[in-house]
């Protein structure tokens, strides 16, 4: 169209509401047609309905437009030589489309975007992460399905990222990087990887995948699938109280540990040092896992002796999973004592699953739990997260936790656990 006719329409605010409501009803139906309607018409608006359908709209409040009709009235006007798609299309300085072609041509855009990653990354360790997201079945993908909307650009400079992260992950070549180092690497920035921030979130998404991990939910575990790739956070903070193990570096047995055990000392081993280990070793080929440090120092007290036990502090750390993993690779047993609650089941649970093969329950049946008993209630929504307990040796325990909706604590049944301690040593 000519910059004076355009300029008409864009001068007169009439013509504004009426071209939206028809560039809106063709993105519709895909065509020029059906009714629009208007409603609080404007007195720019009366006067250009009543101009194009020669009726006096003055006096209305509202308008049901037939859309070819109103197209009909640019004949025999200096515009007769546009259709009206051309007058829409050049008022909004943009091809009109139907909705349908919004979407096939966003599919396609999307389609093409995710193709080139995997065509720039194929035969590479990245390129099982890339192969999800295109499948729509990647951790987190709904997340980047939304980035891509929000900002294409950004995402296309996160995936690249974490593609060049993974395919260089430190285990691979059978070391340990922190972090900051690790990412100042990748993104010659130390915080580019921090969980915090968008391509944080998208490279733990992304380890997740490879890992075959599906719910990552505290920082324990974001640091334990850190670990599992070579990467560690966290170092000092993150600790393992310990006593009765003996430790090894190229078959050195290490004097801090030796000399704990020894001297029948507890240690308190930062990940930090316990990653310099090449080995943890209990004599007896057992180790007594003790969820609450109330008890693991009771047993302390009572027992004069080095036995091989570790305090789990609740939810298990990295420190003490990389402990575990030790112990269980050179063939010693574990055995677990915690709280008779949901959580401390759940607990009970995933180092089961862990430590399939030499994993036992300590004082943890239904006589137990019935002698550990506390007036303290559950409430449903905790009581709830027993349902998801399908180990049958915890069933019965999680089934009578339902019926009697209280929690057992170990402190109730120390005596018991001391003696089966002892007993075993």
């Amino acid at each position: 169209m000519k910059a004076e006719d355009i300029d008409f329409f864009k001068r007169n605010k009439g013509y504004e509401r009426i071209f939206k409501a028809i560039r809106d009803k063709y993105k519709s139906i895909g065509r020029i047609g059906g009714v629009i309607k208007l409603d609080d018409l404007t007195d720019s608006e009366k006067e250009i309905l009543s101009n194009h359908f020669k009726k006096d709209f003055s006096k209305r409040k509202s308008a049901n437009i037939d859309v070819n009709k109103f197209a009909a009235t640019f004949l025999n006007t200096r515009f007769e030589e546009y259709s009206l798609i051309d007058i829409l299309e050049s008022y909004f300085d943009e091809k009109l489309t139907s909705k349908k072609d919004d979407m096939y041509q966003y599919a396609n855009e999307k389609e093409k975007f995710f193709n080139r990653f995997l065509s720039d990354y194929e035969g590479t360790k990245c390129w099982q992460w890339l192969k999800s997201i295109y499948d729509n079945k990647a951790v987190g993908v709904r997340t980047i399905n939304q980035r891509y909307d929000s900002d294409r650009t950004l995402l296309e400079r996160d995936i690249k990222y974490v593609c060049d992260a993974l395919n260089r992950l430190p285990v691979y070549e059978g070391k340990k990087l922190r972090l900051p180092v690790f990412s100042s690497h990748i993104t010659r920035d130390p915080h580019g990887f921090d969980v915090n921030t968008d391509c944080g979130k998208m490279f733990i998404n992304a380890l997740s995948t490879i890992f075959g991990v599906s719910d990552v939910k505290n920082s324990e575990e974001i640091a334990e699938l850190f670990y599992r790739a070579g990467i560690v956070i966290d170092e000092i903070s993150n600790f393992v109280t310990l006593k009765g193990l003996l430790a090894y570096s190229a078959d050195k047995c290490n004097k801090v540990f030796k000399a704990a055990y020894e001297c029948n000392e507890v240690l308190q081993v930062p990940l930090y040092n316990l990653s310099e280990m090449d080995r943890v070793e209990s004599p007896s080929k057992k180790v007594f896992v003790l969820e609450n440090p109330g008890v693991f120092l009771s047993v302390c007290d009572f027992i004069k002796k080095p036995v091989p036990i570790v305090c789990a502090y609740g939810q298990p750390r990295l420190s003490l999973l990389v402990l575990l993993d030790m112990l269980y690779k050179n063939g010693t047993d574990i055995y677990y004592s915690g709280d008779f609650d949901p959580e401390g089941i759940q607990i009970a649970h995933r180092l089961f699953k862990k430590y399939p093969e030499r994993f036992h329950f300590l004082r943890y049946d239904v006589e137990d739990y019935i002698k550990a008993l506390s007036d303290k209630t559950l409430t449903e929504s905790r009581l709830k997260m027993l349902d998801k307990i399908d180990i049958a040796q915890l069933k019965p325990l999680a089934d009578k936790m339902k019926i009697l909706k209280r929690a057992g604590y170990q402190e109730l049944i120390l005596d018991d656990i001391i003696k089966d301690v002892l007993s075993m040593n």
